[in-house]
């Protein structure tokens, strides 16, 4: 069994077959799975981009990000 990460195809057919699987998802189109596939993938790549931005320290506190957010929307 290979370690490496799978290929595009390898994931999508994964995914695909997880959702057959599924009974709530057996009537999914093509079309309808391959919409759920990509955002699934574009999710975990965010996810990893912000753990990667973790690991270097690219990080802020939340109460900063908090506070700026609130006076970006305070009517003025």
């Amino acid at each position: 069994m290979s370690t490496s990460s799978p290929t595009l195809l390898e994931s999508f057919h994964e995914f695909v077959g997880r959702q057959l699987a599924s009974s709530t998802n057996e009537q999914m189109s093509p079309e309808e799975a391959l919409v759920q596939w990509r955002e699934q993938e574009e999710t975990i790549a965010a996810i990893r981009e912000g753990l990667a931005d973790v690991e270097v320290g690219r990080v802020r506190p939340a109460e900063d990000v908090i506070r700026e957010l609130r006076a970006a929307t305070k009517p003025s």
